[in-house]
Parts: C-alpha cells; sequence; structure tokens
C-alpha cells in the first residue's frame, strides 16, 4: 500500500499511537487495550492501516526528525567510519565527538536519532503482532494475518539489525507488554542475531504459505526482501553456504535486474528490492539536508560557478557551497580511474584558492535528488537493492573458494559502473576485491562501509590511520546505552569504555 494524501494524517496519528508508550524502551505506558484492538484489527483494510502506519514511522522517525531508519544510519555510521567529515563551521559538536570517537554516554544523537526512535518502530511492530493474536475476527482474513505477521518481524527484524550493529549487544522485546519490557537485560549480539534470523525465516514461511500482499509492491516486506535481509545477516553471522543460497534465491528467482546508475535509486526501479515511500511536502530525504550542500554548483551555468569561487563571495556563502557533512578523501581516492559511479552518484563543490579552503574540492553523495522536486526526485527511500545481493554472493563464494563464480559476481558490478572485469583470481584477492566494491557501491548508504570494517575486524587498524580518530579505541566502535534507560533499568548495563 503506497501512502496518499487521503491516509496520511490517519497514518501518522496511528503510528504515534502505538509509539506513545515508547517514548524509551524502558519507560511506556499501558500496552494498546482491548478495545482498541478488536477496532484495529477487525478487517483486513483496517488491519491494513496498521502496516502503513508502521512503514510511515520508519520515514518520518519522530515528527518528521531524522532516525535511524531516514537517514540517521547513513549519517552517524559514516561519521563513526570513514567515509564523511563533519564541516567544523558548522559547529555540530556531538557530530564532531561522533566522528573523532570522543562520545559520551550523555550524546544526545545516539539516543534520539538511533535508539529511541528505532525502539518504537520495534514497538509498532510488536504491537501488530499483538493486535493480529488477540484479534478472533471472522473478517480479517488467513492472508492478511499472515501479511501483518510477515511484514512486522521483517521490520523488528531490519530494526535490531541495526541496533546490535551500532550498540552491540542489546534488550530484545518482543511484545507491547510494557511489564516485561521495563526489565529486559541485554542480549548477546550472537543471540540477537540468532532472534533475527528467528524473525526473518518465519516471515519467509508465511510468505510462502500465502500472503494478501502483491509480490511486486517494493514499499512492503516481499519475499525477496526477506531474503535480501537473511542473506546480509548470514554473511555477518559468516555463515557463507545460506548468505549464498538466499543471495542466489534473490538474484536467480526474484523479479530484479540491475539497473543503470542513472535510475538505480528512481521509485520502482527495477534494483530496488524494498523502498520506503517518501511523503511529499511531510518527509524529504535527510541525506539531502546534511550530506549535499544547500547551493550544488552543478546546478549552474558555467560561468556563475565561477561568480561563487571568487574568494569574498565563497567566503561569504559556504555555509550554503560546503554541506553539513562531506565526503572525505579517503572515500574519493578510493575510486578507480574511470569508476561512473563517482560522477553519477557523487558531484562536488569547488572552492576558492584561499586558506582554509585551498581550491580543494567537497564531495558529496548524490544519489538521492531533492526529495520536493518531482522532476528529479526518485520519491522513494532505498533501503535494500540487487547490487548488495551480488556482493553478498559474490564475498560468500570466494569464503567457500568458489573463485571463478564469485569473479563473476563482482564483474556484474563492475560492468555496470563501467570497469574492467575484476584482475583477482585467487581466495585472497577476491575477498579484497568484494571488499572494495562494496565500499565504492554502498557508500553513504545505510551504513554498510562502517559495519563491514567491524565484522571483519578491520575498524581499528583502518580507522586509527586517520589522524582525527587517534582516540579511538575497541570499546568506542560501538555506542552508550542512553543513560536514561539505564537510569529507568537498573539490569541495562552501559557498554564498556562509557
Amino acid at each position: 500500500m503506497k501512502l496518499s494524501y487521503k491516509n496520511i494524517k490517519y497514518v501518522l496519528l496511528l503510528g504515534s499511537f502505538f509509539s506513545l508508550g515508547c517514548s524509551k524502551l524502558v519507560d511506556i505506558d499501558e500496552p494498546i487495550d482491548t478495545t482498541t484492538t478488536a477496532k484495529l484489527f477487525l478487517t483486513d483494510d483496517k488491519a491494513d492501516q496498521t502496516i502503513a502506519g508502521m512503514y510511515a514511522q520508519m520515514t518520518i522517525g519522530q515528527q518528521t526528525s531524522i532516525a535511524l531508519t531516514n537517514g540517521g544510519a547513513t549519517i552517524y555510521a559514516g561519521l563513526a567510519g570513514d567515509e564523511l567529515v563533519p564541516n567544523d563551521a558548522v559547529g555540530l559538536v556531538e557530530s564532531n565527538d561522533i566522528f573523532k570517537y570522543k562520545m559520551l554516554a550523555e550524546n544526545t544523537l545516539s539516543e534520539s536519532i538511533l535508539w529511541i526512535p528505532t525502539y518504537k518502530t520495534v514497538y509498532t511492530a510488536n504491537a501488530i503482532l499483538d493486535g493480529e493474536a488477540a484479534s478472533t475476527s471472522a473478517t480479517l482474513t488467513k492472508a492478511k494475518r499472515n501479511d501483518l505477521k510477515a511484514s512486522a518481524m521483517f521490520v523488528r527484524a531490519l530494526c535490531f539489525f541495526y541496533l546490535t550493529n551500532f550498540y552491540g549487544d542489546i534488550p530484545l522485546p518482543f511484545s507491547s507488554n510494557h511489564v516485561n519490557n521495563m526489565k529486559l537485560t541485554k542480549m548477546p549480539q550472537a543471540q540477537v542475531y540468532e532472534k533475527i534470523i528467528a524473525d526473518l525465516e518465519e516471515a519467509l514461511l508465511l510468505h510462502e504459505e500465502g500472503t494478501s500482499q502483491s509480490p511486486t509492491i517494493k514499499t512492503r516486506a516481499n519475499k525477496q526482501a526477506i531474503e535480501t535481509l537473511l542473506a546480509r545477516v548470514y554473511l555477518y553471522v559468516e555463515n557463507w553456504e545460506k548468505a549464498a543460497f538466499y543471495a542466489n534465491k534473490v538474484i536467480t528467482k526474484g523479479p530484479n535486474t540491475l539497473e543503470t546508475l542513472q535510475k538505480a535509486f528512481n521509485t520502482n526501479s527495477k534494483e530496488a528490492i524494498f523502498q520506503l515511500s517518501i511523503i511529499p511536502n511531510i518527509v524529504g530525504f535527510h541525506e539531502v539536508v546534511y550530506l549535499t550542500p544547500q547551493l550544488p554548483l552543478l546546478l549552474l551555468p558555467v560561468d556563475a560557478q565561477g561568480y561563487f569561487t571568487e574568494p569574498d563571495i565563497f567566503e561569504e556563502n559556504s555555509p550554503m557551497l560546503i554541506p553539513q557533512n562531506y565526503l572525505s578523501d579517503e572515500l574519493v581516492n578510493a575510486f578507480e580511474n574511470g569508476d561512473k559511479r563517482k560522477e553519477v552518484w557523487a558531484s562536488y563543490n569547488p572552492s576558492a584558492n584561499i586558506p582554509p579552503y585551498n581550491g580543494r574540492r567537497f564531495y558529496f553523495p548524490y544519489k538521492y535528488k531533492n526529495a520536493e522536486d518531482p522532476a528529479v526526485s526518485p520519491g522513494s527511500y532505498t533501503v535494500l537493492r540487487l547490487a548488495e545481493a551480488y556482493l553478498i554472493r559474490a564475498e560468500a563464494r570466494a569464503m567457500l573458494n568458489e573463485t571463478s563464480l564469485a569473479a563473476e559476481d563482482i564483474d556484474q558490478i563492475r560492468l555496470r559502473a563501467g570497469l574492467g572485469r575484476t584482475i583477482a583470481t585467487d581466495q585472497d584477492a577476491l575477498i579484497k576485491a568484494v571488499a572494495q566494491e562494496r565500499r565504492v557501491e554502498f557508500f553513504a548508504e545505510w551504513g554498510h562501509r562502517f559495519f563491514d570494517l567491524k565484522r571483519t575486524g578491520k575498524a581499528l587498524a583502518v580507522l586509527s590511520a586517520i589522524p582525527e580518530k587517534s582516540a579511538i579505541t575497541k570499546d568506542k566502535l560501538v555506542f552508550p546505552i542512553p543513560k536514561n534507560d539505564i537510569k529507568n533499568n537498573p539490569k541495562l548495563i552501559q557498554n564498556p569504555g562509557y
């Protein structure tokens, strides 16, 4: 179901209602009462609004502010990794703290953008599961029940995946019962992954049993979305056989194909597997606000571009010309010569040849344009796409020493980018080749690079080589548990190093 103007207000209210009890994970009100549950889960149409509300909550965050699932993962994992550099002139102290590994337990960005909104979405997913289980309505069909459960389990699994990759061991609420949630302890990450896999495999079984959802709708947890996330999680736990198995299913059994670079992020792109709908005039792409300049000079005639690089003019307009966070030199230099991804998915503003700019180019990601302009807006926020399945299968095959097959998968991505076939032939070279492709394919996209560095054990070595990150320690690779939640629940223990 795609969000429309008619049901926007209802969906927003519904999302707020579901999450009323979860301003913090362990400090929540009473769950939805049985009367409300009976009304919401009485018919297919009414129950369908609960799913729409859950997805809208992921896009809108908190009153249209940034959250983990609408840009926060990209931005703050990018700062913690080696993709993004904060603009000191903007003066966002806590962003600088994340970038420099000087984050304190009181960091409000971690709490208000990553932790709280994501657990609110988990609460909404749990409320849907509890509501469906409590409903005895004969007019709520079996297919719609399966749809409700599969969607909620997929979203809950997606949220848990990102929470554990930011915070390590985390509490896992599996109901909307406030009493139980107030007593939760942290679960070790290995067990978190087990629970994520269990959710996804059950959601997949529900799809195979039959749901009311059209398999071609990309703004719902379709079968390919579940399989893609399963492949990713199996890759993270180093189950190479299952990672390759599920990635192969997505590639060979699904309807998706690789798009041109220009169309990869468009609404209903052939490459897109799972997207979140952007609501015009209500919420746009936060990457546009946080990662691109207010005035991209490439939109101006050439003579006008030169005008803005004149020293006095550039100095006066630098807040509009330099993004809040721009691409790091490490990332910009990682692209091979001739890689069209750098040309199509990134752009830059030149600067004046005066200190402290010294004529440098301020690169920024350009995967998403202005969401309020229908002429350039893709209109949807891409969460999962086919390129990931190819690179998951490539890495898994390399780990299984299926070298020629791994090379074929890498080549699918390289050829699309205008590059030649990989020269890697042995296992070690292929693993490095996959890591390189993942770095330049998924830059500024859902935290892939930061998480890849951590899961492969390379984070400390790579990040400590960046002078601004000299304060990095192993403990600081996970973010702090919000102090308010620890205060409200003595069973929650702060992560080491905070």
